[in-house]
């Protein structure tokens, strides 16, 4: 860690109130957890769910949190999504996004070491350590980190396939990768293999994630040159009984307006002038998926 991360890291925990440094010899409450863990998650939610503007406001209380319950799987999960959710929304070009992506890489693998069972990590993991192995050159991390992916894909499909087919969303459509994510949206198609599957627990929170998950499939399947399967995943996501109240109807109006078009520029030969991803280059990308009712 940089010493200017160390001195942003004292300094959010400087900042905590009194009050969390007096509960701090309580404990947490009984077996249950600390209640600033719980209104941690509280704010998180409630920031993620209706109020994106404000990224960076949950961190103050996941800190606190942090402080007074280290050990706390989900807290240290949450503080990496933030940092997550700060870099992939974020501007790219500014050198700070590294610092996002650092905490964002400590915090997750953390989690993942308090909570094993957790099998969702990994599709928030991977990716974080595919950009900074990237940005260091460090091609033995990139090919393990795929590796990571591909393996927890193997052991739950339903849930990994987004993250598999993201990662490749933006290769030569004829490809390895590419054609690899594209059979493992196909093999998903947004279901939910029952109560307990981690697709479906999310379900009541975030509305719209099966609209925004198949728009994503329908570009997918327009890059590769799939015209009619597009248009039918499009309608689709119209069918859904949320859409009327998702926020980005526009994205699939304009895909169905400019189906044909849109498919011209991805079949020539210059990948620059590609049509934009609703998740990858719309500037909102988990928001269109984590959108609240």
């Amino acid at each position: 860690m940089s010493r200017l991360r160390l001195v942003i890291l004292l300094t959010l925990i400087a900042s905590i109130p009194v009050l969390a440094v007096a509960t701090l010899a309580a404990g947490a409450t009984g077996a249950g957890r600390h209640p600033l863990a719980v209104k941690a998650e509280e704010s998180f939610f409630a920031t993620l769910n209706g109020n994106p503007k404000v990224r960076t406001a949950p961190l103050r209380d996941l800190m606190t949190a942090y402080a007074v319950s280290p050990d706390d799987a989900r807290v240290n999960l949450l503080l990496g999504l933030n940092h997550l959710w700060l870099a992939a929304e974020g501007d790219m070009t500014n050198p700070t996004v590294i610092d996002h992506l650092i905490l964002a890489e400590h915090f997750l693998a953390r989690a993942q070491k308090l909570d094993p069972s957790d099998r969702r990590i990994p599709s928030w993991l991977a990716p974080v350590r595919l950009t900074l192995a990237r940005i260091h050159n460090d091609k033995e991390t990139r090919e393990q980190s795929f590796r990571d992916i591909q393996t927890a894909y193997a052991e739950d499909p339903n849930f990994h396939s987004f993250t598999l087919a993201l990662l490749a969303v933006d290769s030569d459509r004829k490809s390895p990768e590419f054609q690899r994510g594209l059979a493992a949206l196909r093999a998903t198609e947004g279901g939910c293999a029952g109560a307990e599957d981690p697709s479906c627990e999310n379900r009541p929170r975030w509305p719209h994630n099966l609209e925004a998950f198949t728009t994503f499939f329908a570009d997918y399947e327009l890059k590769a040159g799939n015209a009619d399967r597009a248009r039918a995943l499009l309608v689709r996501a119209q069918q859904n009984p949320d859409y009327p109240r998702w926020r980005f109807q526009s994205e699939v109006e304009d895909r169905l307006k400019n189906l044909e078009s849109y498919a011209a520029l991805y079949a020539n030969a210059d990948p620059g002038d590609d049509p934009p991803h609703l998740m990858a280059n719309g500037g909102f990308m988990c928001q269109s998926c984590h959108s609240g009712p």
